[in-house]
Order: structure tokens, then C-alpha cells, then sequence
């Protein structure tokens, strides 16, 4: 599904990415964790279009999407949430998960104007899909709403509806447990957990190192820009270059352990 080809980024003379590389298989949940600083964001910015590498290729099911814009990836299957929740706050619910289906859509800006019939057909269907996606992620009841007013889960989940709904063959979610409760997290989980049956595949970057552990089918390690380890949960909770890139924050240590 992905193939990451000795991935480089720097920022000055700050090597933030060095030579990564490794592959995500169709279906599969892969977590990518490391220490602040490893580089995880900048190379989910490069997968995505936001930062273009330095050397290295990105291929997304072998076609080589490196140097596209956002918006083309996007359009290919290859969507993205956010650490700080991406939504449009001056807009309505409904409309903020409206705009996700669109991007999949026909209407182009004089169809908009002129509304033919298959438009007018085609908004409405995006208006119903909108309407059951507020269900599946709880806030049917909030579809007229401000999304800037919703509580700091709440815009979670609607940020990880919208990307839903441009129907994504590959999501990246960057730390979609940060901020959240102990309860909005177990239900944050329990529901990307259910993502399988749509045959989605994932990368996750998250914190919760019981979170990740428990939802990953294998896991990377970055460290400092480079891949240190890469293998199934129990294999890292093991692995000593694992353990020395956490020396020093022995909660995470405690948590890898578990």
C-alpha cells in the first residue's frame, strides 16, 4: 500500500528525516512511535505532500506520489488528520463532513453555479452520506452547529469523520488520543479498531503507548530521524535500542513494558 525509500529532510543543518524507509501491507494497522523530536510529523508531512523530501521516493500502491501536491495524494486515497484538530471552525458540522465527501465529488466551480440536475442529485446524496457519517461518529445531534464550538474531542472525531468521508484507501492519524479523556480514548480506539472491516489501512502516531501497542499490527521507531527498530508490539516492548531512545522518560519505559 506504502513504500518509503530512504526518506531525507532537513531543516538547516537539522537533519529531521535520514534515509527512512519500510513498508505498510493493504489492511494493516501500523503504529509509528518514537521520542519528541524523531520525526514522525515531518515524515507523515512528506508521505502527505505538506513537505517535499530532500532525497527519496514515496510510492502509495506503487505509483510514485512524491513531490504531488496535498490535494492530488488526497484525490488518490491518502488522507491525514492532524496533532491540533483541521477543521473548518466557521462552518457548520454537517458542512465540515460535506466537504470531505466533495472531494470526491464532480461539481467543479461553474457546475456550482449553474446547478444542472446531476448536481443538484449529487449534493443531495453528499448531504445524506454526511447525515449517517454524524451518526456513525456521534454527533448527529450537533449537525447544525458551529464545529468551532464542539468540545476538543468532539472536533476530534469529526476531523477523523471528514477524512472518512473522501472514502481514504490509507489514513494517517497523528496522535488522535492527544487531549482526549480516558473514556473518549477507549472510544477513539474501539472505533479505529473497527475500521478494519472497510479494508482501510492506518499509520497512527500516538503517545499511548497502550493505545498503539494494542491497536498495531506492527510498529516503527524513529529516533533522532532515523528508523531504530521495526517489528511486532512485543518484539519492540523489547527491544534495547527501543529502550535507550527512552532513557530518561521512565513512564514511557513503564508503559512500553506492559
Amino acid at each position: 500500500m506504502l513504500r518509503l525509500d530512504e526518506i531525507a529532510k532537513s531543516f538547516g543543518g537539522l537533519k529531521a528525516l535520514d534515509q527512512v524507509g519500510f513498508q505498510v501491507q493493504p489492511g494493516e494497522i501500523l503504529g509509528l512511535i518514537g521520542p519528541n523530536g524523531a520525526g514522525k510529523t515531518t515524515l507523515f508531512n512528506v508521505i502527505s505532500g505538506i513537505l517535499h523530501p530532500d532525497s527519496g521516493k514515496v510510492f502509495f500502491r506503487e505509483q510514485n506520489i512524491t513531490g504531488l501536491a496535498t490535494h492530488q495524494i488526497a484525490k488518490l486515497g491518502l488522507c491525514r488528520t492532524f496533532q491540533n484538530p483541521a477543521i473548518f471552525e466557521e462552518m457548520t458540522v454537517l458542512e465540515n463532513l460535506m466537504a470531505g465527501y466533495h472531494l470526491q465529488g464532480r461539481s467543479g466551480f461553474f457546475s456550482a453555479i449553474l446547478k444542472p440536475p446531476w448536481e443538484r442529485k449529487e449534493e443531495r446524496s453528499i448531504r445524506e452520506r454526511a447525515m449517517e457519517m454524524l451518526s456513525e461518529i456521534g454527533l448527529k445531534g450537533s449537525a447544525q452547529a458551529g464545529a468551532g464550538s464542539l468540545s476538543f474531542g468532539k472536533m476530534r472525531m469529526l476531523e477523523l469523520g471528514r477524512a472518512l468521508c473522501s472514502h481514504p484507501e490509507l489514513l494517517l492519524l497523528d496522535e488522535p488520543a492527544a487531549g482526549l479523556n480516558h473514556n473518549e480514548t477507549e472510544e477513539l480506539a474501539e472505533y479505529i479498531g473497527r475500521l478494519r472491516s472497510r479494508k482501510i489501512t492506518i499509520i497512527v502516531i500516538e503517545h499511548d503507548m497502550s493505545l498503539v501497542m494494542d491497536l498495531s499490527d506492527r510498529i516503527v521507531v524513529l529516533d533522532q530521524g532515523r528508523k531504530i527498530a521495526e517489528g511486532a508490539p512485543k518484539e519492540i516492548q523489547r527491544d534495547p535500542a527501543v529502550l535507550k531512545a527512552y532513557l530518561g522518560e521512565e513512564d514511557w519505559i513503564k508503559s512500553l513494558r506492559r
